[in-house]
């Protein structure tokens, strides 16, 4: 009897793990999981999007928004994305995606404390036009395997508690920040071989430099752009109202490009 118990323990444990990965693998074709994500906190311009649309072998880039925000009411953070297009797509468990520049999805782990039709605020969103969002749905990402660890963040208490989708509208970013990206070559390889692990490696350390070549240019750009907004802003050292709206041009100038300004 020990040696059946054995038997059964251990042809249970050999085909575990491989259920497991097929279980992924079927998730992850299902919503297009995007081979490679790009982000940049001060935002992907036109050189950047040229440079991710010329490495070997790119099929589909997605561009899009996001940012962390906190929810009133609660100390923990979530990530707000623009939604994916054609990949990552989002997997709705219950209501639909945002449609207007006032609603979101959240996550399907936040289904028992928020409600369908339930309005919430979102604080310290830098880059976020609005601030109310009406909840229209709950939905689950590919890219958010793990449901008790989203991340950490600069936001509320430094941990992320989930994240929501919300349209491309309701961001006021100049640049979008985030691309994702599938290649042809990977369709048929399996994302838990060593083979999709190496092939990924290499091309984001390609990406990775090609992209770093953008940085001093980007950087003379922005500053000269700052300091002629700052030339032709009036200010008067004397004067609180001059000087407020001076801070609020330099404020406004840090989030467009997804910054975090703080006053003191």
């Amino acid at each position: 009897m020990l040696i059946l118990l054995g038997t059964f323990s251990f042809v249970g444990l050999k085909i575990t793990g491989p259920d497991m990965r097929q279980t992924g693998l079927n998730y992850f074709n299902q919503t297009h999981l995007a081979d490679m994500t790009v982000t940049s906190a001060y935002g992907l311009n036109q050189a950047d999007q040229k440079t991710i649309a010329d490495q070997a072998r790119v099929k589909t880039v997605n561009y899009g928004y996001f940012t962390d925000a906190k929810i009133k009411g609660i100390t923990n953070g979530i990530r707000v994305f623009s939604n994916s297009g054609s990949l990552s797509q989002y997997k709705v468990v219950a209501g639909r995606l945002a449609k207007t520049d006032t609603e979101i999805a959240l996550n399907n782990t936040l289904k028992g404390t928020y409600h369908l039709g339930e309005t919430i605020t979102l604080q310290d969103g830098t880059g976020l036009a609005k601030t109310k969002f009406r909840v229209v749905g709950f939905v689950e990402s590919a890219e958010f395997i793990n449901h008790n660890d989203f991340g950490q963040t600069s936001v509320g208490t430094g941990q992320l508690s989930g994240f929501g989708v919300t349209t491309k509208r309701a961001f006021s970013l100049t640049e979008y920040n985030l691309a994702r990206i599938s290649y042809r070559d990977t369709a048929k390889l399996n994302a838990y071989s060593n083979a999709y692990t190496k092939l990924m490696n290499k091309r984001q350390a390609t990406l990775l430099k090609d992209l770093n070549q953008h940085r001093a240019a980007k950087y003379q750009a922005a500053k000269a752009s700052l300091s002629t907004a700052l030339i032709n802003q009036d200010t008067n050292a004397l004067d609180a109202a001059s000087v407020d709206a001076t801070l609020t041009l330099v404020e406004d100038f840090l989030t467009s490009h997804g910054l975090t300004a703080v006053r003191e």
